[in-house]
């Protein structure tokens, strides 16, 4: 392959021209074009198609000569297949030039590929809201101010920016200015321009657009011409002759100078010299100051992008036109972007989750909440989109992704290798300059840790100032305080809606625009050890001075005591221990850290909250339903704790370092291993479904597995009933019991009422591996999931003793599926299958099969549609089994009659025999059964979500089946005890009909 960009094929013209120079090779081939452009025909031809020859200048001509010399090499090297093209030269680097730029901004950063791939800038892009502002208006320093007005002028369009018509002087290019607040998506833009631009969809006018970071150009040290600037980042537009400032070329030209603010650019004469050749060496401030004073290629155009604070930085006089982003001012350019991102799930066919999801969202975001206002950024749509997609669309394929590395990746996008400068000049001075995130951490993550310690989201303005202003403070300092405000303090504090508002409380008051971006900062302020108290930040300024000083007193006292024996000396030796002292008070206050996490995790009147993923999604798509009649103002911060655990995680480490905030490993060390002492003492408790969830995605968000299976070994069951599984909660189940040895098993995992699918089942299959009870009923299963638990039961290490799939819809295809698992099984002792749809053709199958297994002990099959034929067959079998005692059949389509041979059928045939406990009604015959609690129990439980009616029947049955019974005993006791069985049939007949009478429960059949 060629090196694009260098002079015309040498190599080739060595190869075929061995011995002569690439001279001699020249002229013999400009000799063959002469000979060629005298004869007749061809030269009439080339003159006709190609050329076009100016005798009126000596100059023009040796233009024109040189240009054609320079295209005969090209032609002769193998570059080109065109011969006498004098464009060659230009149009073949221009196009090298739009292919290497359009894969280049076509590539996605790495906060963008952690989707898994779904996402590109053509599909994705929505243009924001684009207004030409007046130099003297409002330039509005909030970014959400656009909400409160609408603009009388109408939206511009990016290739608008360039219009003809707005170019009073055709002689010079048009310089725009196009400014916005942080996150508004002015890069974003840039970025579409160009790959418009290089696609052939805008811009038609201009034949060369140079992209340039201002941030790269401020760290050039050496001198250098525009023609060699330009070389230097693009190396096949080193010879480009729109630079040459001949001809008016350059009004071709649009030069993209992104983020201007970070160049330190001087437009006084007296600081920057005037130049108006583009081959002459000068600072790249200066050669940006001079193409925007028009005096150094005065055609070109040129577009520059910066934040507010830099507006006037640039000069009046030099910028035609003040253009404004100001991001999504409606619902609708919202959705437009959120349809964009979240239906690229599936490409074969919309996805019908991701248009629920939307269309939830969009309701969210007309109710004008505090989500839309934060939408009016793109930044803050970008980090919802990145929420939603962590919640509902993680897959075991993707990368690994947390809740806390989504909010970190959303902070390196906005403000990665960011330092906050005076004026935008770039100091020199590392010691001068400071990490712009670690200004937020030190202001606003300050603010925000003030607020959870106070529980407080809501500030007034002098809260803000008394936080983020602080004390008394230098010029330089307040001019530093002035562009923070100016640029970055909108971007995290938006005005609260004062609908709803504690009328007590009076004043202006700021919320943060995303509730959860309150707690990461407050959780980044602790974990970097900036809420020191005044004694352990004293205590660090004397230990580093005494520790850089007690070498050199350590050496002079040794000499000392040598010629003076004065014991007295050796008292200066206490100062080797002001180190160890401080190391003692740093451990103390890295523990101090840990016993926060714990005591804001475990918080008891947090523990019947919903869990902290629901509260996240609740956030971002409202509260559907009836709304709580009272506003509470305390609300609680769950996920303050679970980010102090995930910026301790290794990955996010290394992109807040990048950020400038470094959290040291010796700090991470001594957080942990304070905090394993209270998760292991908080995981022994038998903690809520809800906490327990919140426990496993704090350990999840950690990614630290030997802390995760130290933590685990302590608990012997989890119990995550009524949790709403989502496929992000799934995949946060597997993953911390993945962490565990393949021979750790918990006596029990329960997942009833989760809200499990068949898709979730597949994400959940490496947890199912570390349980000997599971527990799935009252789901959503099917058929297909039965696949899946057949395979399950087949595994050669499975360990399964007792499976419950009660009140899930397998039906007998499921039936006959899960039953292929038992021939291969030797684990299972107690299936569960109440009120799964079998039929008689289900009991039959389960009478055929279950010879195959010989562990089996329980059998549930009650609340089905088995008859009497298939359930006395299935007793047959039961009896006939080496282990099974225990048959339940109650709540199925039995007769009385029925019923009775059941009953003769359990008892065994002879008297060594083994008898089989069959559990059809709360009476067997005259008797009172002895398990007659067990099943009013289950009953009981169940009766408001299964069919009433059915219920019903059953229970008025009991009823009869009891006074039956009670009147065929003449004993006084034995009729009190059948009474007692009766009064607890009513209590269930009774709490049935309340039931039936509120609305309350879902029955079904």
């Amino acid at each position: 392959m060629w090196r694009i960009g260098r002079p015309s094929g040498t190599e080739v013209l060595r190869w075929r021209c061995q011995g002569l120079s690439r001279d001699v090779c020249c002229k013999l081939h400009i000799r063959a074009l002469e000979a060629t452009l005298r004869s007749d025909g061809i030269c009439g031809g080339v003159k006709r198609h190609h050329f076009s020859f100016p005798f009126k200048t000596t100059s023009s001509y040796r233009n024109t000569w040189r240009e054609l010399r320079t295209s005969m090499c090209y032609s002769i090297s193998g570059f080109n297949y065109r011969f006498f093209c004098t464009n060659e030269p230009v149009t073949y680097p221009i196009e090298i030039h739009k292919q290497k730029l359009a894969l280049w901004f076509s590539h996605l950063p790495q906060e963008e590929r952690q989707f898994g791939g779904y996402f590109s800038p053509e599909t994705m892009h929505v243009e924001p809201l684009i207004l030409e502002r007046h130099p003297d208006e409002d330039r509005g320093l909030s970014p959400f101010k656009g909400k409160e007005r609408e603009s009388p002028r109408p939206s511009l369009t990016v290739e608008q920016l360039f219009d003809a018509s707005n170019n009073v002087n055709k002689a010079r290019g048009l310089n725009v200015l196009l400014y916005g607040a942080v996150g508004t998506g002015k890069s974003t833009v840039v970025r579409k321009l160009v790959l418009d631009w290089c696609a052939g969809s805008i811009f038609s006018q201009f034949k060369l657009v140079l992209p340039f970071s201002c941030e790269d150009l401020a760290h050039l040290s050496k001198p250098t011409s525009l023609r060699d600037l330009v070389g230097r980042k693009y190396m096949h537009l080193r010879k480009t002759p729109y630079l040459s400032g001949d001809n008016e070329k350059a009004k071709d030209v649009l030069f993209i100078f992104n983020g201007i603010e970070k160049m330190k650019l001087d437009f006084r004469i007296g600081s920057t010299e005037l130049c108006s050749d583009p081959n002459e060496a000068l600072p790249s401030g200066a050669v940006v100051v001079n193409l925007l004073r028009k005096y150094l290629l005065p055609e070109a155009s040129i577009l520059i992008t910066t934040r507010l604070s830099a507006v006037d930085n640039v000069p009046r006089k030099y910028i035609r036109r003040y253009v404004q982003i100001c991001g999504f001012n409606d619902p609708d350019r919202q959705r437009a972007y959120f349809t964009s991102r979240l239906l690229q799930q599936n490409e074969d066919k919309p996805d019908k989750a991701a248009e629920m999801l939307i269309e939830m969202l969009y309701l969210n975001l007309q109710r004008e909440s505090q989500l839309a206002t934060a939408c009016f950024l793109p930044s803050y749509c970008w980090l919802t989109c990145a929420t939603l997609h962590l919640l509902h669309f993680t897959d075991t394929k993707a990368p690994v992704r947390t809740l806390t590395g989504t909010y970190t990746s959303f902070m390196r996008l906005n403000f990665g290798g960011e330092v906050i400068t005076l004026d935008g000049n770039n100091v020199s001075s590392q010691e001068q300059q400071n990490s712009l995130m670690l200004y937020v951490v030190r202001t606003v993550g300050k603010l925000a840790f003030d607020g959870i310690t106070n529980k407080r989201t809501t500030f007034s303005d002098e809260e803000l100032e008394q936080w983020v202003g602080g004390k008394t403070k230098t010029d330089e300092e307040l001019q530093q305080l002035a562009v923070f405000r100016t640029d970055v303090l909108d971007f995290f504090l938006v005005p609260h809606d004062d609908h709803g508002a504690n009328p007590e409380s009076g004043g202006r008051r700021y919320v943060f625009a995303v509730p959860a971006m309150q707690e990461y900062l407050a959780a980044l302020y602790v974990v970097l050890g900036e809420n020191k108290s005044v004694l352990e930040k004293l205590t660090r300024e004397v230990s580093e001075a005494l520790g850089q000083a007690s070498e050199d007193i350590t050496s002079l006292l040794s000499i000392l005591s040598k010629i003076i024996p004065f014991r007295i000396f050796a008292i200066f030796n206490l100062l080797k221990l002001f180190p160890k002292l401080f190391e003692r008070l740093n451990s103390h206050g890295k523990g101090r850290i840990a016993n926060t996490m714990a005591a804001e995790m475990f918080r008891s009147e947090d523990s019947f909250n919903e869990d902290v993923l629901d509260q996240v999604e609740q956030s971002l798509l409202g509260v559907h339903g009836p709304q709580p009649q009272q506003e509470t103002y305390t609300r609680a911060f769950e996920l303050y704790p679970i980010f102090m655990g995930g910026l301790l995680h290794y990955g996010n480490r290394r992109l807040l370092d990048q950020l400038g905030c470094n959290i040291k490993s010796h700090t991470v060390s001594q957080i942990t291993r304070a905090l394993r002492k209270h998760l292991i003492k908080e995981s022994k408790k038998n903690q809520p479904p809800e906490e327990l969830m919140d426990l496993l995605v704090l350990l999840y968000e950690f990614q630290n597995p030997r802390l995760t299976a130290e933590i685990l070994q302590s608990i012997k069951t989890i119990n995550l009933s009524t949790v709403r599984m989502t496929p992000h909660k799934c995949f946060v189940l597997s993953t911390v019991l993945g962490c565990t040895r393949s021979r750790f098993h918990l006596d029990e995992l329960n997942l009833s009422s989760c809200h499990i699918t068949p898709e979730l089942m597949q994400m959940l299959w490496p947890a199912f591996h570390h349980t000997s009870n599971l527990n799935l009923q009252f789901n959503s299963l099917g058929p297909e999931s039965c696949i899946l638990l057949r395979d399950l039961l087949l595994e050669p290490n499975c360990t399964i003793k007792s499976l419950q799939l009660c009140d899930n819809n397998l039906s007998d295809t499921g039936i006959s599926h899960l039953l292929e698992g038992l021939s291969g099984n030797q684990s299972l002792q107690q299936l569960h299958l109440m009120h799964t749809g079998l039929g008689d053709q289900s009991a039959q199958m389960l009478a055929e099969r279950l010879g195959q297994h010989g562990m089996l002990k329980e059998l549930n099959v009650a609340y089905n549609n088995i008859g009497d034929s298939a359930a006395l067959t299935l007793v047959d079998a039961c009896r006939e089994h080496p282990s099974i005692h225990t048959v339940h059949l109650y709540l199925n389509h039995l007769t009385d009659v029925g019923k009775q041979s059941l009953y003769v059928h359990g008892d065994p045939r002879v008297k060594e025999g083994r008898r089989v406990k069959v559990l059809a009604s709360v009476t067997e015959g005259s008797n009172i059964s002895e398990d007659w609690h067990p099943i009013l129990s289950v009953i009981g439980k169940n009766s408001l979500s299964w069919d009433r009616e059915r219920v019903r029947e059953q229970l008025l049955v009991f009823l009869k089946d009891l006074e039956w019974g009670r009147k065929q005993h003449p004993s006084f006791w034995k009729k009190m005890h059948f009474r007692r069985v009766e009064s607890g049939v009513r209590q269930t007949l009774s709490l049935l009909e309340k039931g039936s009478h509120t609305g309350t429960g879902n029955s079904t059949k």
